[in-house]
C-alpha cells in the first residue's frame, strides 16, 4: 500500500506506459483505479503529454479498456496549452497547429481560429503550436519554420522523443517534430506539457488540495517525475514504460521519484 499521511488524496496518472501501451491495457491498471475509487476521498485524474487525440477520445479509450473516467478528469497538453493561450487573451487569433486533431480541438474550444494542415506556405499566423504529428513531412516542417520565422511563437504541447506503444516498443514522439522545427528556424519552443508544471497545477487547483495531498504515477524520470518533484507532489515511477529500473534506482535529485513499483497493483 501507498502510505500517505493525508485522509483525502488525488492520484494523478500518467497515460501512456502507465496505464495502456498503444491500444492495450498494462496489466493491473484497470484493477489499481477500480480499488482507489472505492476508497473515500480519493479522487483520480490523469495528464498526458500526448496531445494527438481530444479528451474526449481518451474517456473512451480509458472505459473500452476497462478504466472508466470523465473528461473533466482528463488534462492533456494540448488542453493545457489551449488553457495558457486562453489566459494571454488570445481569442480570435490565428494558431498553426502541428500535431494530431487533439491539438486543434482544444485550441478551437477557446476561440482561436485554427488554420488547416494544407494552408499555403506564405500563410501567416500569431502562434505555432507543435505535438506528435504521425503525417509530419518536409512541406510540414517547411511551412511551420516559415511562419516562425515571419515571427509566429513557438510553443511546444511538450519534448517527449519517444512514445511507448505495444511489446515493449516506442515510436518517435512530439519531441522529435519540435526539434526539427528547433533546427531550422534556430528558436527555442515555450514547453507547455511535463515537466513543465501548468498541468499539474490545474488538477491540483481543481482539486482544492495541496502539493502534498496527491501523488504523481509515471513512467518517465524527465517528464512525470521531475514535474513531481517542481510543485511538490509526491512522486511514484511504475516501470512498465520507458525507463528501466536500473536508469530509476540510479537517478539523482531533481528527478530522482519518492518511490519505484514494477506494477500499479503496488499501490493498492
Amino acid at each position: 500500500m501507498l502510505d500517505l499521511p493525508v485522509q483525502e488524496k488525488v492520484f494523478v496518472f500518467d497515460l501512456d506506459g502507465v496505464l495502456f501501451r498503444g491500444d492495450v491495457a498494462i496489466d493491473g491498471a484497470a484493477e489499481t483505479l477500480r480499488g482507489l475509487r472505492e476508497r473515500p476521498g480519493v479522487r483520480l485524474f490523469f495528464l498526458t503529454n500526448n496531445s494527438t487525440q481530444a479528451r474526449a477520445d481518451y474517456v473512451e479509450k480509458l472505459t473500452r479498456l476497462g478504466m472508466p473516467c470523465t473528461e473533466d478528469e482528463v488534462v492533456t497538453s494540448a488542453s493545457a496549452t489551449a488553457l495558457y493561450l486562453k489566459g494571454q487573451g488570445a481569442l480570435g487569433r490565428t494558431v498553426l497547429a502541428v500535431g494530431g486533431h487533439g491539438i486543434r480541438d482544444e485550441l478551437s474550444r477557446v476561440g482561436m481560429e485554427v488554420l488547416p494542415p494544407d494552408a499555403p506556405i506564405d500563410v501567416r499566423a500569431d502562434f505555432v503550436v507543435v505535438g506528435m504529428d504521425r503525417q509530419f513531412n518536409y512541406h510540414t516542417l517547411w511551412r511551420a519554420q516559415q511562419v516562425v520565422l515571419r515571427g509566429a511563437t513557438f510553443i511546444a504541447t511538450n519534448r517527449d522523443g519517444a512514445y511507448p506503444v505495444e511489446d515493449g516498443q516506442v515510436t518517435p514522439g512530439g519531441g522529435a517534430m519540435v526539434a526539427a522545427i528547433e533546427a531550422c528556424t534556430d528558436t527555442a519552443p515555450l514547453v507547455i506539457g511535463k515537466p513543465e508544471t501548468l498541468g499539474l497545477q490545474t488538477i491540483l487547483d481543481v482539486a482544492g488540495v495541496a502539493p502534498e495531498e496527491a501523488v504523481m504515477v509515471g513512467d518517465r524520470l524527465d517528464t512525470d517525475v521531475l514535474c513531481g518533484n517542481r510543485l511538490g507532489v509526491p512522486t511514484v515511477l511504475v516501470l512498465t514504460g520507458v525507463t528501466p529500473e536500473a536508469k530509476a534506482r540510479e537517478a539523482a535529485d531533481p528527478m530522482r521519484p519518492g518511490r519505484i513499483v514494477r506494477n500499479l497493483r503496488e499501490l493498492l
